[in-house]
């Protein structure tokens, strides 16, 4: 079955066309929306890039499969672990794959004489004009219902949303200092234009789920979840919904397989090995032909959080 032509073609329909979790994975990497709309000093790569990823997917698996795409050396490629890994790859996999665009270089160190200016994640080629593209997937908690930037936190409480959004100005502002354009210029890559992409999921408290605040500027179709502590779990879990774990280097699909997830049979069943990486990622999910389809997605995070 293909995917519908309407615009733009919902996430459900690509991913329905998709034969393979690897290239689900690429699907929604390109086609999810972004976290933010805008931030200072940034352009963001906005809902028009994921609405025309979208549109352009089924052309693109049959183009990548005839370039010789193989699912199982992306799925079991190096740092399989790592999810910050894992999306850049997807994201430079599309780019590979699509005849409009021409991957100049990835996660390119740029060294001056004998100090590192800075790392390009991609430098890419459409129509003859040359993009610096930032790319980062966060999974950000709010910790007081603020849509204050620095009141949403990762995981990690370290990881905090207004720092990253301070790290992508100076890192998208590397290729306009003189010194590295004239760097890079020097390969032909004259840099016209630099862009964020930033995909992921925004977590506001169980509590506040009826009405959630999100941060300022979150685009208005971002992914929204809920967050708990682990002490409030078995007032969320029941009996009546079917739940899972996800696995944490699988938290960029929304449909997994067996290998995917642990089913979470009571509310004493979350794994205490994903625990022990301070969260757990936990998912409602509709079973049809061995492939869980979440419904609603959660987090839930040790008691002191955001404490580390």
């Amino acid at each position: 079955m293909g995917i519908q032509r309407n615009w733009p073609p919902p996430l459900d329909d690509v991913l329905n066309a998709c034969p393979t979790r690897g290239l689900q994975e690429i699907a929604w990497c390109v086609g999810s929306p972004p976290l933010m709309e805008s931030s200072h000093g940034v352009k963001h790569t906005g809902k028009h890039a994921a609405d025309a990823a979208r549109l352009d997917f089924e052309a693109w698996m049959r183009n990548a499969v005839d370039e010789g795409f193989e699912n199982d050396t992306f799925e079991h490629g190096r740092d399989n672990q790592r999810l910050g890994y894992r999306f850049e790859r997807c994201v430079a996999t599309w780019f590979r794959h699509h005849p409009g665009w021409v991957v100049k270089v990835a996660n390119y160190v740029v060294q001056l004489d004998k100090r590192t200016a800075g790392e390009i994640d991609l430098l890419l080629e459409e129509n003859g004009e040359v993009l610096h593209l930032e790319l980062a997937v966060k999974f950000y908690l709010s910790t007081s219902g603020s849509a204050a930037w620095d009141t949403w936190m990762g995981v990690d409480p370290v990881d905090r949303l207004d720092t990253k959004l301070d790290k992508f100005k100076a890192q998208v502002a590397l290729s306009t200092q003189a010194e590295v354009a004239a760097h890079l210029s020097q390969f032909g890559w004259e840099v016209a234009r630099q862009a964020a992409w930033m995909k992921g999921w925004f977590f506001e408290h169980f509590q506040r789920m009826a009405s959630p605040v999100l941060p300022i500027n979150a685009s208005p179709d971002c992914n929204v979840g809920w967050w708990c502590h682990e002490k409030d779990w078995p007032e969320i879990w029941t009996a009546a919904g079917d739940w899972v774990a996800i696995a944490p280097h699988h938290w960029l699909r929304v449909r997994h397989n067996s290998t995917d997830i642990v089913d979470l049979t009571s509310a004493e069943a979350l794994p205490v090995d994903m625990l022990k990486n301070r969260a757990c990622m936990v998912a409602m999910v509709e079973r049809k032909d061995g492939v869980c389809k979440e419904t609603v997605r959660g987090i839930v995070v040790h008691n002191r959080w955001p404490q580390r």
